[in-house]
């Protein structure tokens, strides 16, 4: 029984570290495709074993009811756009071991441990700027172990929001690092959550105002900086000329190949069949529209291939979080601010039913939210004080 305990934790922190880490992706670009595949098998068989030993205390209800319904339908409705019957039940047995095993492992994660985690993630940015240069064009942005600048940054947002409340020898340190990482993967996602996060944190203290501040001050720096490089970054330039107000010319250069032009290419597609959907990885690159890009939407994607059902269930789970979120924001203001950025970085990204992390981070918020005795009471209570 000893020896079991002892186990326990360790064979989590593995766990975390490969999910948390993206290690089978980062394997897949930097190493090679065998220890790849090594490495994501090795991770759900972890998964696994931690749920034998630990056993069973709960469920993801709503996220196992959603990729029932999205997956049966996507697969129904259509398989024109499946390059493999064989890699659509990998990734659906993937999945379910995510959310049906995984559940235990982020159950048992403290918000401390996730911080560390989130801040190892995060440095493996700076990595990618001394220690491993990315073989996929970039244009300068940094990304770390996460192989795209919004993904990076959305591991910077998560612990940013956990800083507000972690250890306050620590809270300070992890604003500045999770800001600064974030800025330097030149994510607009980051940038515009960023500045969300910290308006929301101005509710717990008139001083959070400073790190605004401070974010600004670290832009321009990045801007600053840009202008001694031989050859300039892009994004930068465009920010440059923002800062110095000549706000036309560089709203444009940013609006170039904007998510929203992208989004617009799904819109057909999705109004033509709204109750069933085109079908899986329909919304992917090369599929309903004319166009290589996927839809970059998670939202879009789910209703778009799955129907109507998979989206309701998907908003409607993400909606009750909210409300608990805004109800518990005084004992746990980081539940509000993490749902404001995945809610926000899902809107870019359409890889969420393979993205590890990201339902991990997901299935983590949604049980650090779940109402407690105490937490009904203090509601009771407040709302007797308010008549």
């Amino acid at each position: 029984m000893e020896s079991k305990q002892e186990v326990l934790p360790i064979l989590r922190y593995v766990i975390l570290g490969l999910i948390i880490w993206n290690f089978p992706a980062f394997a897949l670009v930097y190493i090679n495709s065998s220890i790849s595949s090594l490495l994501s098998y090795a991770s759900y068989g972890l998964i696994l074993a931690y749920v034998i030993l630990n056993k069973k205390t709960g469920n993801s209800y709503e996220m196992l009811i959603f990729g029932g319904v999205y997956f049966l339908i996507g697969i129904l409705v259509s398989q024109e756009y499946i390059e493999g019957i064989y890699s659509f039940y990998v990734t659906v047995i993937k999945y379910f071991i995510i959310i049906w095993g995984g559940y235990e492992v982020v159950k048992n994660t403290s918000q401390k441990e996730l911080w560390f985690f989130l801040l190892i993630g995060a440095l493996s940015i700076l990595g990618n700027i001394f220690l491993f240069q990315s073989p996929l064009a970039d244009y300068g942005r940094y990304s770390g172990f996460y192989l795209d600048a919004n993904n990076g940054g959305l591991v910077c947002l998560m612990g940013l929001a956990l800083s507000f409340t972690t250890l306050k020898s620590l809270q300070l340190f992890g604003k500045l690092s999770f800001t600064g990482l974030g800025l330097i993967t030149l994510s607009r996602t980051f940038m515009v959550t960023w500045i969300l996060i910290n308006l929301i944190s101005i509710r717990l203290s008139l001083k959070n105002v400073k790190m605004l501040v401070i974010g600004f001050g670290v832009l321009v720096l990045l801007v600053t900086y840009n202008e001694f490089l031989p050859v300039k970054n892009p994004r930068l330039e465009q920010l440059a000329v923002l800062v110095k107000g000549g706000q036309q010319r560089s709203t444009g250069a940013l609006n170039e190949d904007s998510r929203t032009e992208t989004w617009a290419r799904y819109y057909d597609a999705i109004l033509s069949r709204p109750i069933f959907g085109n079908g899986y990885r329909s919304f992917y690159g090369n599929g309903v529209a004319a166009t290589n890009f996927g839809v970059h939407n998670t939202y879009l994607l789910i209703w778009g291939e799955g129907g109507i059902l998979p989206i309701f269930v998907f908003l409607a789970f993400l909606g009750k979080l909210f409300v608990r979120g805004i109800n518990q924001f005084k004992q746990k203001p980081y539940g509000l601010m993490m749902l404001v950025a995945l809610s926000l970085f899902l809107m870019t990204n359409h890889n969420f039913m393979t993205n590890d992390y990201s339902i991990f981070l997901l299935m983590w918020i949604a049980i650090q939210l779940k109402p407690t005795s105490t937490t009904v009471r203090e509601n009771n209570m407040f709302s007797i004080e308010k008549r």
